[in-house]
């Protein structure tokens, strides 16, 4: 062999050893220790089995912290795995990583980007959002552009809100709806008084299929300073808002001046705007015949348009009396004339919810305007109990009596909503007054025929329910005769109710009520510990009771009530408690 030929075949095999060492040292690399998974990712090594290793720590953030420096320099110097690095940097959110987000914000995968925007939502990196937002509008992918405006949910930032504000002036017929309630919550987050106006106008939108960010955009406009939000809820409330008026004009079929006054009364509700008082009575007072819209006049008697609206004229109205009722009007002498006679539903009454009645029943919107105006009269105290006992026989009369258009349907429903009222705010001394004219009422307008004979099978009767419920409240109006004015005594009931059988819901609501006027802020966590166990119609009740209790150094514990209730609670109750208790938080805000 030629002293040539010897030289390639050392050459060959020393390359042939060389790789021989190399695929030893690599299968030597261990991706099931945390040493080797990081000299994998260091060495590039065995990534096809590293990364798996890192994918699956993304819900486990604290398992990935040794690992980040190799990700990061993985990520930097790029490889086929980008998208899976930085997805798991994006989960770990540790401040390190943000020269990875800074470079997937240039990138031309649309999913990189996404997941430097979940990533800063950690880190708060101000200046890498400002880079998102620079290639926002060039974004054609509305999730790419949910991603980065998200980031305005973790990260105050004033360019943000300003994005977010033009999102909803936009046009939004055209505007993606999940960019819509994004920037609802990025504004709700960033608390711009500048957006006040926008939002205003952004609640009232729907799309195609009636999907609405009412929700979302009321939240912002909630998490507004009251100073910043009343003053335009109160005139869009008053339909002086000439700019809304417009857009609502302008959608006719999905609008009306009902929806605005709904919407804003329940808001001014939450701030306890003392200021609507008087613009809310001028709107109960008012008994001029609320008109038809003229587009719905067009539309046939069957549309479910006409059965909307009408539905909506008695919410607007219902909306209105239960802000007054959150406000207080105690001592308001015009407010008892006017609720006075919504509840006698007088003959200029009638005539003002003539065309809405006509649309959604008889008894519907009737029964809801009398026994709501009951509920005030009695929260609020402006009537006696002998002027109870008045309204409750004013239920023997005639009008009752047409079972054609459903009166004895109408009297029973009004009975039965106004003797829970009455226990609730009930005195002492009224079992005997009260209590008994309800329970006299079961001998004839309430009367419940029994089988005709012992076999006879019983018939469904119109005052079964009504008939149930005075049974049952007797025992809360027997409690306000025992507990008197002694908060002591309502909340160790409400203790001992715990452990009683026989204690009743309305008794519960009695005691949390009444604790609700006592002044003493240690009857708070008291109300908070009931607050899993109560239905919807207790948590009303509980949630007043709490806005009366508490103040702005209480939010925080209400905060931590609501996750609580969103781990254990029935979600059907939750529901229902999420709400109450975010409009809890902007009333204590506001205190």
């Amino acid at each position: 062999m030629t002293v040539k030929n010897r030289t390639i075949q050392l050459a060959v095999g020393l390359t042939i050893a060389a790789v021989g060492f190399a695929s030893t040292a690599c299968n030597q690399i261990d991706v099931n220790t945390e040493e080797g998974l990081i000299k994998a990712l260091e060495s590039r090594q065995k990534l096809d089995k590293a990364i798996p290793k890192i994918s699956g720590m993304i819900t486990r953030p604290d398992e990935m912290k040794p690992y980040i420096p190799a990700l990061i320099k993985l990520y930097t110097d790029g490889s086929m795995f980008d998208r899976e690095v930085i997805q798991a940097l994006a989960s770990a959110g540790d401040s390190s990583a943000d020269v990875a987000f800074e470079k997937a914000v240039q990138s031309s995968d649309y999913k990189q980007i996404i997941q430097a925007a979940y990533g800063i939502r950690r880190t708060h990196n101000v200046n890498i959002q400002n880079k998102l937002l620079d290639i926002y509008d060039a974004q054609i992918n509305p999730e790419v552009q949910r991603a980065i405006l998200e980031t305005g949910k973790d990260i105050k930032n004033e360019a943000m809100a300003k994005k977010a504000q033009a999102v909803l002036e936009g046009n939004l017929d055209e505007t993606a709806f999940v960019l819509i309630t994004t920037s609802c919550d990025v504004l709700a987050y960033q608390q711009d008084p500048a957006a006040v106006n926008t939002l205003m106008r952004a609640i009232y939108h729907q799309t195609g299929v009636g999907r609405s960010p009412v929700e979302p955009c009321t939240r912002a406009l909630l998490a507004l300073n009251k100073a910043v939000a009343v003053p335009p809820l109160l005139e869009a409330y008053q339909l002086k808002n000439s700019a809304l008026n417009a857009y609502v004009a302008a959608h006719p079929d999905t609008l009306t001046p009902e929806s605005v006054r709904n919407n804003s009364a329940n808001a001014l509700a939450l701030f306890r705007a003392e200021e609507a008082i008087e613009p809310m009575l001028d709107y109960l007072g008012d008994t001029h015949t609320i008109p038809v819209p003229g587009t719905l006049a067009l539309k046939p008697n069957g549309d479910p348009a006409w059965n909307g609206w009408g539905t909506l004229v008695g919410t607007s109205s219902q909306s209105t009396m239960f802000a007054l009722n959150d406000i207080g009007i105690r001592n308001n002498e015009r407010a008892k004339t006017i609720l006075v006679d919504i509840f006698n539903w007088t003959d200029a009454y009638q005539a003002k919810f003539k065309n809405a009645v006509k649309q959604t029943g008889v008894t519907l919107i009737e029964v809801s305007q009398r026994v709501n105006a009951f509920k005030l009269l009695r929260e609020n105290e402006l009537i006696s109990s002998t002027e109870t006992v008045d309204m409750i026989n004013s239920l023997k009369g005639e009008e009752f009596l047409d079972e054609r258009t459903n009166r004895p349907y109408a009297r029973a429903a009004i009975g039965t909503d106004m003797v829970t009222y009455a226990a609730i705010t009930s005195k002492p001394g009224e079992t005997d007054s009260v209590w008994t004219a309800f329970n006299a009422l079961k001998a004839a307008e309430f009367n419940v025929p029994e089988p005709e004979g012992p076999d006879a099978i019983k018939l469904q009767n119109v005052n079964d329910g009504v008939s149930e419920r005075i049974a049952k409240t007797k025992a809360t109006f027997e409690l306000a005769d025992r507990c008197k004015a002694d908060y002591t005594c309502y909340a160790q009931t409400l203790q001992d109710g715990a452990n009683n059988k026989d204690f009743t819901e309305y008794e519960r609501i009695k005691c949390i009520y009444e604790l609700g006027f006592s002044g003493d802020h240690k009857y708070f966590e008291t109300i908070c510990k009931q607050f899993a166990n109560l239905d919807v119609f207790g948590q009303i009740y509980a949630t007043q009771a709490l806005a009366r209790l508490g103040s702005n150094a209480d939010v925080e514990t209400i905060e931590a009530l609501n996750k609580e209730l969103s781990r254990n609670m029935n979600q059907t109750n939750y529901s229902a408690a999420k709400r109450n208790l975010e409009g809890l938080v902007t009333t204590l805000k506001n205190k």
